[in-house]
């Protein structure tokens, strides 16, 4: 089994859906500053331009879900 997000971009092959969710496995993604970070600021607006609603739309169309 291999994440949606890997298929789609493998050209002659066709998604034709996920599994169903009571047999899904899902890899969860976490994203923070470290406490040392030197850019701690840059990386948290990093963090907020991935995770906000503009992106939402990209991300479900790379396969993956928030």
């Amino acid at each position: 089994m291999a994440p949606v997000s890997e298929i789609l971009p493998v050209k002659g092959v066709d998604l034709v859906g996920p599994f169903p969710k009571d047999v899904q496995s899902y890899v969860e993604i976490t994203a923070a500053a470290g406490t040392g970070a030197k850019e701690k600021d840059a990386a948290n607006k990093l963090i907020a331009f991935i995770v906000s609603p503009a992106n939402a739309a990209l991300i479900k169309a790379k396969g993956m879900e928030r």
